[in-house]
């Protein structure tokens, strides 16, 4: 007998995530803001930090930021028993603190609590990338629900997993939605300017595809929207940041970040997918690269792999820069106006609100 879905409404939800919510804004800070819209109390928990003197709170877009001091050094070496009941602890110190039990603890930190401690709401393991998969090996037979944001990391833990393991996939935050349906058409230009956004001071990044495209192609502008090190120990970041068609330009708001990579001719994104398939099997710039309509190149990802005719992919393990020249080549017919409504369709069947609806059905009882 199937149950009714249990609406996430209503609800006080504890957030851990391994990621602070200043700073570039993922997943994890998209999904608390559409839980908080959907009239829940949403308390996003900050990995602790060294300076953090004690408790604190503060109001951001809807969401409580949460963040506290780290007093037991060395907690996730010690036995788990150990660990649960600090963590423990900590939960009920914040729930005291903010106004009372949590419904639901949204795991999405696995270098935390090692395993889920009883007693404190239900317990919602969110699994975004297969590299965490290493640490907090106890949270998944401890979790009544476990969420995956591909089928690779779906595959991986169903056998340690208790309860039901769903992959729901990414979803799309509602600012790439705004002014959507006027992306489809776009007048002929010439093709110039390329865009990769995202985050940069990642050795999964193709450094050396990237400094190959941009060295073959001089006639084309590379710009790199996202954070990044000037001192990251990766040769090939240091000679592409010297060339004269490639642009860094830092961490920028999501409010000016839309425009700019709705603007570009091309999208570009490339991992080491020789090492790092199954790390980068979904990445989550894919779905807001498709919300613009824009053609794509990008290295081989697992989630697409099947039928995929959404943008140009590099074989695993292959050379980026031959897909990148495909595409080149291909542009005028990738970028008409039936190719543009179909990827951006894509990427509008999955909204926050859709993954949101997904997990409900899951968390029925």
């Amino acid at each position: 007998m199937e149950h009714e879905p249990m609406e996430l409404r209503g609800k006080r939800i504890l957030l851990f995530s391994p990621e602070p919510w200043e700073g570039l804004h993922m997943s994890k800070h998209h999904l608390s803001q559409a839980l908080a819209a959907r009239g829940n109390s949403v308390y996003f928990l900050d990995p602790p930090r060294p300076g953090n003197t004690g408790f604190s709170s503060e109001e951001k877009n809807g969401v409580t930021v949460l963040r506290y001091k780290h007093w037991l050094r060395g907690v996730n070496r010690l036995p788990t028993a150990i660990n649960r009941w600090y963590y423990k602890r900590l939960i009920r110190s914040l729930a005291q603190r903010t106004g009372g039990p949590f419904d639901i603890i949204w795991c999405f930190d696995t270098s935390r609590m090692q395993a889920f401690p009883e007693g404190v709401g239900m317990k919602l393991l969110h699994l975004a990338d297969y590299d965490i998969l290493y640490t907090g090996q106890g949270l998944i037979p401890t979790a009544d629900l476990v969420l995956t944001t591909c089928q690779v990391v779906a595959d991986e833990v169903a056998p340690r997993a208790t309860a039901q393991v769903l992959n729901v996939g990414h979803a799309l935050d509602a600012r790439w939605l705004v002014g959507i349906d006027t992306l489809a058409e776009r007048d002929a230009r010439p093709v110039r300017n390329m865009v990769f956004s995202g985050q940069l001071a990642n050795s999964y990044n193709d450094w050396e595809g990237f400094l190959e495209l941009a060295s073959s192609h001089p006639e084309l502008q590379f710009t790199f929207i996202g954070p990044f090190d000037p001192g990251f120990p990766e040769p090939a970041f240091h000679a592409l940041r010297k060339l004269e068609n490639v642009r860094f330009a830092g961490l920028v708001g999501k409010d000016e970040l839309v425009p700019l990579v709705r603007e570009a001719d091309m999208l570009f994104f490339g991992f080491r997918s020789a090492q790092r398939a199954k790390e980068r099997a979904n990445p989550h710039k894919v779905l807001e690269y498709l919300s613009t309509g824009n053609v794509i190149v990008g290295s081989y990802t697992m989630e697409y792999k099947d039928g995929n005719d959404l943008f140009t992919m590099a074989p695993e393990g292959g050379n980026l820069r031959e897909a990148f020249d495909r595409a080149l080549h291909d542009h005028a017919a990738l970028n008409t106006k039936e190719q543009r409504a179909h990827r951006i369709a894509f990427a509008r069947s999955r909204t926050m609100n859709d993954l949101i609806g997904r997990i409900e059905k899951a968390v029925a009882r």
